[in-house]
């Protein structure tokens, strides 16, 4: 979305390569995506963008908020693809019952991390400023792959 949530969504990114608690980052963004514009749709969130007087920012920060307690979730749960219904469905209910609780928590965060105190999912640090990441992340287009990424894997 913006320069404040490019950490968290690399850190998102980065827990969906788990190899234990790994899960289709494109689907769940495909997900959260649904549950955001439900939400907008039932009116969950026509206090928050009255509010704010905007309602792309509204909704485009529930996303964001929306994703991180997934993370959250997944994290601190130890959640893995076969508990990805269930947590959905307890998102689903908690976006649309407290959105925003949600967005509430986007923004302590988003303070946090600013400040070096804190990294995605509640590891808190001491001070200072963010660690390094081991190895940056570099995104290929669907256009840029071969037609045969490796052996028995096909691109569709």
């Amino acid at each position: 979305m913006d320069s404040k949530t490019l950490l968290m969504a690399q850190e998102i990114f980065r827990l969906s390569h788990h190899h234990i608690q790994q899960f289709p980052f494109c689907l769940m963004s495909v997900n959260i995506t649904r549950i955001a514009i439900q939400a907008l749709r039932e009116e969950c969130l026509s206090r928050e963008c009255n509010r704010q007087q905007k309602v792309v920012p509204v909704v485009n920060s529930f996303y964001a908020a929306t994703f991180l307690h997934l993370a959250h979730v997944w994290k601190t749960q130890q959640k893995t693809i076969a508990d990805s219904g269930f947590v959905l469905k307890d998102l689903e209910v908690l976006a649309k019952k407290s959105p925003r609780r949600l967005l509430k928590t986007l923004e302590i965060y988003l303070a946090k991390v600013s400040k070096g105190q804190t990294s995605l999912l509640g590891a808190q640090k001491c001070g200072g400023a963010p660690a390094p990441h081991s190895k940056d992340l570099t995104f290929t287009g669907v256009c840029d792959l071969p037609p045969h990424s490796s052996e028995g894997t096909w691109v569709v």
